[in-house]
Order: structure tokens, then sequence, then C-alpha cells
């Protein structure tokens, strides 16, 4: 009898959903979440480890690490002069494809990206992981320089991308349906000083991941001058409370603090979120970046 019921308990939809998940995660895990060997936190032990752990947010500055504090300021000045153009608003208006309330890629994260794109006037953009920033680099390249910039989006999932842009759009920029990790190598090697490399990845550091090819493969193959941006970047190169709380094993932040200590050939040029905690000033003259921290980090290649 106890097999008849098993049998049939093992039929039913969310049974039998729970068992195929635990046959998965037990051919494809040899440590349980939160052991010491598993990428996977244990929520315990960040909760007795919470003041250690987050005890450098306080700190303005890192050791090893060169913030360029003060050029980030001066950047910031520079940029703030595009503001008062900024065609964009929190929702949708005719003829424009991005909109600050989007959840993804909002306010101070939108306000940089235009801005920069404006001010270091880039001949190509290579988009790693799309979505509302391409909406926002359309617009841009169409207000305000003549459709002039060559745009590649590398997306593996376009299904958000389709919903934001139009056909023409698919004409005028370059989509390709695929992981970056499938992608030819040489299309990197185009990019030329000023222009801009924009990542925003999987956010997971592993065997064969998007991250790892991007640090490993791609990086090393751009030219002096070219901007890069990260996205989902906080100091200290630590994840919110929150995000840890909440299940968010991301290890990107770690990947870049690593790779940017005594490191000269990487220089950060804007930290959006060391900004706002320790200079917030330095975006006075851009109030709505003020609704949000933005999780942008903008390097270039020297």
């Amino acid at each position: 009898m106890k097999k008849i019921i098993k049998k049939v308990v093992n039929q039913l939809p969310y049974v039998r959903g729970l068992y195929i998940q635990n046959e998965r995660y037990k051919n494809n895990a040899c440590f349980p979440p939160g052991h010491f060997y598993s990428t996977i936190v244990d929520v315990k032990e960040i909760k007795r480890n919470e003041d250690k752990i987050w005890e450098e947010l306080s700190n303005d500055g890192l050791n090893d690490i060169e913030l360029n504090t003060q050029n980030q300021i001066k950047l910031l000045e520079d940029i703030s002069k595009y503001y008062s153009e900024i065609p964009f608003e929190e929702e949708n208006k005719e003829n424009i494809r991005y909109k600050f309330k989007n959840g993804m890629y909002s306010y101070t994260d939108g306000i940089v990206l235009y801005s920069m794109i404006r001010h270091v006037k880039p001949k190509r953009i290579i988009e790693i992981g799309s979505g509302h920033s391409s909406a926002l680099m359309l617009d841009v390249n169409n207000l305000f320089f003549d459709n002039s910039i060559e745009l590649t989006f590398i997306e593996p999932f376009p299904r958000r991308l389709h919903s934001l842009i139009t056909d023409t759009d698919r004409k005028t920029a370059k989509v390709i349906e695929r992981i970056v990790q499938d992608v030819d190598l040489s299309i990197f090697s185009t990019l030329e000083k000023g222009d801009i490399l924009f990542i925003d990845s999987t956010h997971v550091s592993k065997c064969g991941s998007d991250l790892n090819f991007i640090m490993f493969k791609i990086l090393p193959l751009l030219k002096e001058g070219v901007f890069i941006h990260f996205h989902d970047i906080f100091y200290p190169f630590e994840y919110p409370k929150e995000w840890v709380y909440k299940g968010y094993n991301w290890n990107e932040n770690y990947i870049l603090r690593a790779f940017l200590m005594n490191n000269d050939r990487y220089q950060i040029q804007l930290f959006s979120h060391y900004m706002h905690l320790h200079h917030k000033e330095a975006f006075s003259a851009m109030p709505l970046a003020y609704l949000n921290f933005g999780g942008n980090l903008w390097l270039k290649k020297e």
C-alpha cells in the first residue's frame, strides 16, 4: 500500500516538480548551500558577521585601490552640462524608447550613461547584456549623434530588448542573439580610444561563465583609451545586505575588487554608489540622480 501511495503522490505535479529539482540538485552539487566549499552563503554566518562584512561602507577609501575621487568629482561637474538637455521622463514619452522608471537601469544609471556618451563621443559602443540601457543608447544616438555611433548589442535572451526597440533600430544597430562566449573575439578589437564597452553580465564568476570570458578574454584585447562600464557594482565592492539575504549569490563585485587592486592599467572614472555614499554633493547639479544610488562603475583602460 505504501508503495502505491508513494507512486501516486510522486505523480502529483507539485510533488513531481520538487522531486525533479531535488534530483537535479543532487546531480550537480557536491556540497549543500552554506557549506564552506559552496559559493552559496550560509545566512546564519552572514548574520553573525554582519558588522565585519559591511564595516567598510563608512570608509572613504579602500586599501590598494585608487578611487580617483577628485577626478570623479571633476567628471561629474563636466558631464552635468548635459543635464538640462536630458530627453527622458519618468514614464514613456512619444518617440523616446527609454524611461527613467524601469526598475533595472534608472535615474543615476541612466543619467550617467546618457552624459558619458555625450561627453566621450564614441564612434562605437559594444554592449554585453541588453535592455533599457540599449534603448537609451539608441535615443542618444538618434537625438544627438544623427545615428553615427555604431551600436552592437550582444544579448542571448533578447525578449526585453526587442520589446523596447523598433524595426528600424534592428537595421541601424547590430543585435547578436548569442552568449558572449560564442561571439567572435575580433569584434572587441574594433573598439578604439574613446569607444565604450558596456558590460551588464550575469554577475557570476564560475567555470565557463560570461564574466570569466569577459575578464580573461575580452579585456586584454581592448586598446588603450577604451571606456568600460560594469553594472550592479556597489561600494565597497560588496553587495547590499538585502540582496545577500534575498539569496543573490553573485560574486562580480569581489572579482572586480581583486582585479583593480594595485592595477594601474584600468583607471576608475566614476563609481556612482561610492560617490553617492561619500560625496553626494557632487550630484547636486543633477538632482534626479538623488532618486537612487545607481550601480554603474566606469573604467578606462590606460
